[in-house]
């Protein structure tokens, strides 16, 4: 290689020495002009495109001298010191570019594709402030504008509507351009929506509906993209950690949010926790693209990219390269096998089912403590904050523990069933002993007991993050993003079902107990028999 650029160095100098010979033509010169170019085809080609025009410029003999002096030294360099092909001068592009981010990654100390990983957690953070704060903020609101119980479950479901709509079409647009630009998109959209909620809500009910929907739109696109960037960048045996990570933000976003959104409402009213998180959103879409997401560390490449992008397959090697570019034709999604693949059943059902109660909870437990124990809205969420940081606490521990179980041996699919039956059965032992301890009179239950059993099942959902949110990638890299976007459809759905239902049951009995939890561990206790018995972690044939 030293040799190569000592040529290539050696080849510029004489280049620009001939050029600056132009004003006289010597007998050497007009020597070389007559000399016959040598006949191979191949350098030919590569002079007709880079290097001399066939036809002399018209009336100007030194000009010619000198094109064709220039041909004839391109032809005396050595073969190796300039690229054959298109193909390899990207390659070489490529290389010069993942050395240059490997050598800035070695200086910094923190590898490009965990900046990236870290800034995908922060979406995600931001992604459930703006999902909680209504949780919240509906408390004031409902007093203020006068709305029953089935109102407030129809503001708070309002969101999943969108929700569930996006996730298909989300884990397509990511499979074809890319999920760093979705993500962006999605990041802008739930911004805005959040934005002009409170405007919205003066107008009326089904004005702030639209916008919840307009919200939930936008962070629909998020899982999908997120995952088609982790499947592109992540190695598999730092998976579990990743995605740990990028979705634990989902329970940091929760905690932070629930805690932020307390004070804010007291101090400044309940259209704050509107405004702010939304400039918060703004200002991380202002910083994405700075941390280059589309960027591939070449230590780190998947295997599946990396021989794509050597036999040129730019369709499934789109974030191989260091800037990767969106392939020109992409590889159909193969929807069809997904739907007759008994594990993606599972994972879908999984997806269900877990979400049931994650969703219901997200969007009730404010209002189940001030109506079922009889707290304030300061008090309530302050108290709703402490389930959501054991979950928090409870995550970084997860991905290590699930990664180091597959270094010891353990088989993939028997860790990812490990770890979502930990976050199905849990749980649902924790809500039916709930259903039982909800006091009939508000203000009259074991306030600690409850939190401290809420807690526990919150911290053991914990381990769904390296359950059914790994088996995606596990059953096909290539296809994660669209396997995500099937199956968190199916996961959007008890927002709205789920949610709403639980407002009807309560109006119609007044029970916490029918509304909310027994349902829930109904939902878990089938989740758990369906994933232990169908699902897998073995690459599909269609992957």
């Amino acid at each position: 290689m030293q040799q190569r650029g000592a040529a290539g160095t050696q080849w510029g100098a004489l280049r620009r020495h001939i050029c600056a010979l132009a004003g006289s033509a010597s007998p050497r010169r007009r020597r070389a002009a007559q000399r016959p170019r040598p006949p191979a085809a191949e350098g030919e080609r590569y002079q007709q495109q880079h290097v001399a025009p066939e036809v002399p410029m018209a009336g100007d003999d030194q000009s010619s001298i000198i094109y064709t002096a220039l041909a004839d030294m391109e032809m005396s360099v050595d073969e190796g010191d300039r690229p054959q092909t298109v193909a390899e001068a990207d390659a070489a592009a490529a290389a010069a570019t993942t050395a240059k981010a490997a050598a800035e990654d070695a200086a910094g100390g923190v590898p490009h594709r965990w900046k990236v990983v870290g800034m995908m957690a922060l979406s995600f953070v931001l992604c459930n402030m703006d999902k909680v704060n209504m949780s919240v903020a509906v408390i004031p609101m409902a007093k203020e504008l006068g709305w029953s119980a089935m109102e407030r479950g129809l503001v708070s479901s309002s969101f999943f509507w969108g929700y569930s709509l996006t996730q298909i079409p989300a884990g397509w647009v990511s499979t074809s351009i890319g999920g760093a630009r979705v993500l962006f998109a999605g990041v802008a959209l739930w911004s805005l929506g959040t934005l002009i909620a409170p405007p919205a809500a003066k107008l009326g009910l089904v004005a702030l509906c639209a916008t919840r929907l307009f919200v939930g739109l936008g962070e629909g696109l998020a899982p999908s993209s997120a995952t088609n960037v982790m499947a592109r960048i992540v190695p598999e045996h730092e998976r579990a950690r990743a995605v740990t990570t990028v979705f634990g933000g989902l329970d940091v976003g929760s905690a932070v949010g629930l805690l932020l959104c307390g004070p804010l409402i007291h101090w400044f009213g309940w259209q704050s926790v509107f405004y702010l998180f939304a400039v918060l959103g703004l200002v991380w879409c202002c910083a994405w693209p700075l941390f280059k997401p589309e960027q591939q560390d070449s230590d780190a490449l998947p295997r599946m990219f990396r021989k794509a992008a050597a036999a040129g397959d730019g369709a499934a090697a789109g974030g191989a390269a260091a800037t990767a570019k969106p392939a020109a034709k992409a590889t159909p999604v193969p929807w069809g096998a997904f739907l007759k693949s008994a594990p993606v059943w599972a994972v879908i059902v999984a997806h269900f089912c877990f979400n049931w109660g994650y969703y219901t909870l997200l969007a009730w437990l404010p209002s189940y403590f001030e109506m079922a124990l009889g707290l304030n809205v300061e008090k309530s969420s302050l108290l709703t904050l402490i389930p959501y940081v054991s979950m928090t606490l409870m995550t970084p521990l997860v991905g290590p523990i699930a990664d180091g179980l597959v270094k010891k041996g353990w088989a993939v699919t028997n860790v990812r069933k490990l770890s979502q039956g930990i976050s199905f059965a849990g749980p649902a032992l924790c809500m039916l002993a709930l259903a039982y301890l909800t006091p009939a009179t508000p203000g009259a239950g074991p306030t600690g007991l409850i939190v401290g059993i809420m807690s526990l099942a919150f911290a053991l959902g914990a381990w769904a993050r390296a359950g059914l949110y790994c088996n995606h990638q596990d059953l096909s890299p290539k296809y994660a993003a669209a396997l995500l976007g099937l199956s968190n459809t199916a996961g959007a759905l008890p927002g709205v079902l789920g949610v709403t239902a639980a407002g009807y049951m309560l109006d119609k009995t007044g029970s916490w107990a029918q509304a909310l939890f027994l349902p829930t561990a109904c939902c878990q206790i089938f989740g758990l028999i369906v994933y232990s018995i169908f699902a897998s972690s073995k690459r599909q044939e269609w992957a």
